[in-house]
């Protein structure tokens, strides 16, 4: 089986059993629908940093974690967005006209 990367949800850790409970999403490449399920993870540091409620990524190497990460999307091509030109520098830049009364 080749490595499979999902993303869900942590719902328990047991680190001394090296288990982790996920709510993950669906993992086409299985056929899996989105469900809860607990995992053994290859070593139990990968638990470190980890809390009920964090967003993860994880890669399964035979249905066992081989990596966990907390979420961050992929970045997604777009529209650049580019800063504002720099501040002309000559004083009249920076004049404010007042309000007529």
């Amino acid at each position: 089986m080749s490595d499979v990367v999902a993303v869900g949800v942590v719902q328990t850790l047991d680190v001394e059993a090296g288990r982790v409970t996920i709510a993950y999403e669906p993992i086409e490449s299985l056929n899996w629908p989105g469900g809860t399920k607990p995992f053994g993870v290859a070593k139990s540091s990968l638990l470190a940093g980890v809390a009920p409620g964090d967003k993860v990524r994880f890669r399964l190497e035979s249905q066992q974690i081989a990596d966990l990460r907390p979420f961050s999307p992929r970045m997604v091509a777009g529209p650049e967005v580019r800063a504002p030109d720099v501040a002309d520098p000559s004083p009249s830049a920076n004049v404010v006209p007042r309000p007529r009364p």
